[in-house]
């Protein structure tokens, strides 16, 4: 009975201490959205801009705040990172290819698995929260499914 107690008694204390030390590593992060100025960024249609909310886009999981004006659309595309959208205000279209467009709206939530070719379109000024699995990176695709360069992709026609 006295090992058992002994083993016990280690035993709960190694799970507090750990679970302390894992407390400890995690750190609650609260921030006011509108504090980070929203920027364009390169290689991402003109009318859209955003601000990172969380992660360094290009390299790791991230969340982003978007905003886009009426009638500004992002072309064809894919990610390779899952996509997660939630709308904050406004409207939007979007389209993965083969699908039905859907009609996004404040408080609307999609996930676009990677590699799935897309578009997305604000139809009034839109707000939204991006979050990716992994870096953020935009691959623009023409109607056939071939990769084109941003130019291509974003030029005024």
């Amino acid at each position: 009975m006295r090992s058992f107690l002994g083993r016990f008694c280690c035993s709960l204390m190694l799970t507090v201490s750990l679970g302390g030390m894992s407390l400890q590593a995690q750190q609650t992060k609260m921030m006011h959205a509108a504090d980070i100025p929203m920027v364009h960024m390169p290689g991402t249609p003109e009318c859209f801009v955003m601000a990172a909310q969380q992660g360094e886009p290009g390299k790791e999981a991230s969340i982003l705040k978007m905003r886009g004006g009426a009638g500004c659309s992002v072309p064809w595309h894919w990610h390779p990172s899952t996509e997660i959208i939630m709308m904050v205000s406004g409207t939007a279209r979007t389209a993965i290819k083969d699908d039905k467009p859907i009609e996004l709206a404040a408080g609307s939530f999609l996930s676009v698995p990677p590699k799935h070719v897309m578009n997305f379109a604000c139809v009034q000024e839109c707000t939204l929260f991006v979050y990716t699995d992994g870096p953020f990176a935009i691959h623009y695709v023409d109607e056939a499914g071939k990769e084109i360069t941003p130019d291509e992709a974003l030029k005024k026609k």
